[in-house]
């Protein structure tokens, strides 16, 4: 969509526009809290990334939550300056809305369902992935796909590398969105060979992949209709 279309935005259109935004970042935050969270499983996103930087000899000084502050403070200051200020402000909205979800859901779902998720999918030693494991693994990572989906798709970022995937999309849109987070995501992981293990990586890679891969397949769908905005246009 372009920027004067977004200007043009009517107030029930712009209320519609943060009820899917908000919607997109509460269902990727309850498949962080109920899957990815307690498995301990990372898609290279600003959390692995931070977690990364936290075990590094030169960067060890400060906590994970030090550089996930730091790194989406760097996040956002980009979004401002190369996607402009519509996009800039839905995508700090975005940021608000998401820590809230995370936090509400980390208070409201009981220990003992996380815990029954854990041993449903808790693989041990074993290198094989169990069946539930993989279930949870999958839904999870398409849930947060389509968490970004509509996030992305009603121009904002969620201030994650969707806000550098979006940036080189604008900079040239033969650059698929979907596929641009996925490339961003695999360098995080294998940056973090060392710190994660293989088993820990390999999990990540096909979890970023299985999410970039219904991000993509919304965004066509949406671009197919004939509505794709600046952000989601180009899917292919």
């Amino acid at each position: 969509m372009s920027s004067n279309a977004i200007e043009k935005r009517t107030p029930a259109q712009q209320t519609v526009r943060y009820v899917l935004i908000a919607f997109g970042l509460t269902i990727l935050n309850f498949a962080y809290v109920m899957v990815t969270v307690p498995h301990g499983i990372i898609n290279g996103g600003v959390t692995s990334f931070s977690m990364i930087l936290a075990r590094l000899p030169l960067t060890e000084m400060l906590p994970v939550n030090a550089w996930v502050a730091i790194v989406t403070g760097l996040l956002a200051l980009l979004c401002c300056i190369f996607l402009g200020r519509d996009i800039f402000i839905a995508s700090l909205y975005s940021c608000v809305v998401g820590v809230a979800a995370f936090n509400f859901f980390t208070l409201i779902v009981p220990r003992s369902v996380i815990d029954t998720m854990v041993r449903i999918g808790y693989m041990g030693d074993n290198p094989v992935i169990p069946v539930g494991m993989a279930l949870e693994l999958i839904a999870a990572a398409a849930v947060v796909g389509a968490g970004y989906y509509f996030c992305l798709s009603n121009d904002s970022t969620a201030v994650g590398m969707d806000t550098i995937a979006l940036i080189l999309h604008k900079r040239n849109e033969k650059i698929p969105i979907a596929y641009a987070m996925y490339a961003i995501n695999i360098i995080v992981l294998l940056l973090g060979l060392y710190t994660y293990g293989l088993r820990c990586v390999l999990m990540g890679i096909a979890f970023a992949g299985i999410q970039a891969l219904t991000l993509n397949t919304l965004l066509k769908l949406k671009g197919g209709k004939g509505k794709s905005s600046k952000g989601a246009a180009h899917a292919e």
